[in-house]
């Protein structure tokens, strides 16, 4: 679903007041007309759905507010230039980064600035991966100044390695990844970084971009929060009887008030705190299933709740069968689009139509060599013929 940014969005059945340059991205250049439906994201936590109506008007139909993540992930890196610098905004917010910090090292070269357009990148990332909240960004200071900042805010760091070291330190808790310049961190700045007990984050064995390292750290990162997290729910938390069913009957009224994802949240939660429960795998999967339109996930989870279960529940294991059929045969239909059943034909399909678009290709781009070839010799002519 295609996206605008409002700043301030209503409850359901009200009129959402776009500020004028949303406005004119959505009716020129979007052309959006009566009955289309956009997402609205506020970029602090509430989505909602919105339909247009005669008189360049959107009205909120649904709406609701995303928690917070559990762990947030900062970016603090030297300033790339303003080409590099404009993609890696894009792909952090798409990576839900929760703040930029710009950092002045030793090595940096070019300068912070143009925080409004930097604001306006965030918009866009944000509206073209559904990432309900903007990023926060910073002004930019000096490493000593940043590294304090974080440690008054008790953010786990790590910076960018290619020491070969597998992150460890606190399970849970914030975390923020520096990424100096290309020029790398100058010898004393490494060894401030080990004072503040910063962690290297292996990156592989060579040297990155900046703008490469700064993405490969964040997604290294999210990952291992998911990881951490998980295992902190299974081996920390206690009374995992109980507490479990609690978690499952809180997703279960999220379902019943329309808040899909914050009642994923909660089944997850419940699966790690008793993964040998299979009500939670089963919550997960219908909500997943019949309200998020997340197959993939549903399937797995469908998939461990009869691995839970026992064999002589033979009706309930003939539904959830049922409904795993269902989603396989749809994602059948979605692969073949119902043309065909053999999907080893399908494929051989796509590939005969990929190497006629490249023949085809290939011509177009010998008839413009050529086509160039002809004007430089027209040029060359026409400069002759003034001497």
């Amino acid at each position: 679903m295609r996206r605008v940014f409002c700043s301030d969005i209503p409850e359901a059945g009200e009129v959402a007041i776009l500020e004028p340059r949303e406005q004119e991205h959505l009716f020129k250049v979007l052309r959006a007309r009566a009955g289309e439906r956009f997402g609205l994201l506020d970029g602090k936590g509430v989505c909602a759905e919105g339909v247009v109506e005669n008189g360049k008007i959107l009205r909120v139909v649904s709406r609701e507010v995303v928690p917070e993540p559990q762990v947030k992930l900062h970016l603090c890196c030297a300033m790339p230039k303003k080409q590099k610098l404009d993609q890696l905004l894009k792909q952090a917010a798409e990576l839900g980064v929760w703040s930029i910090r710009p950092v002045r090292c030793v090595h940096s070269v070019a300068e912070g600035g143009g925080r409004e357009r930097w604001e306006v990148l965030l918009r866009e990332a944000c509206k073209q991966s559904g990432n309900p909240f903007l990023p926060r960004i910073e002004p930019e200071e000096k490493l000593p100044a940043v590294l304090e900042k974080l440690e008054q805010e008790n953010i786990k760091i790590y910076y960018g390695s290619v020491t070969v070291v597998e992150p460890g330190g606190r399970i849970a808790g914030d975390k923020a990844v520096l990424i100096g310049p290309e020029g790398g961190f100058a010898p004393e700045e490494i060894e401030m970084l080990e004072k503040k007990s910063a962690e290297p984050l292996n990156l592989g064995p060579y040297v990155l971009r900046l703008e490469t390292a700064a993405v490969c750290a964040l997604a290294v990162l999210r990952k291992l929060s998911v990881f951490m997290l998980t295992l902190l729910a299974v081996f920390v938390m206690t009374g995992c009887g109980d507490d479990c069913q609690e978690l499952i009957d809180e997703g279960n009224e999220l379902v019943e008030s329309g808040d899909g994802n914050g009642a994923v949240i909660k089944f997850r939660m419940a699966i790690a705190e008793n993964p040998e429960n299979p009500n939670g795998y089963l919550a997960l999967a219908k909500v997943c299933d019949e309200k998020l339109n997340e197959p993939v996930e549903a399937l797995h989870a469908y998939e461990m709740y009869l691995k839970k279960i026992p064999q002589d529940e033979v009706e309930q294991r003939g539904i959830v069968e049922a409904a795993i059929k269902n989603i396989k045969d749809k994602l059948a239909g979605e692969w073949s689009d119902g043309s065909s059943t053999d999907s080893n034909a399908e494929v051989m399909e796509l590939q005969h139509q990929v190497e006629v678009l490249q023949k085809e290709l290939n011509k177009v781009k010998k008839q413009r060599d050529k086509m160039m070839a002809d004007n430089n010799k027209l040029r060359s002519a026409s400069k002759n013929g003034r001497r």
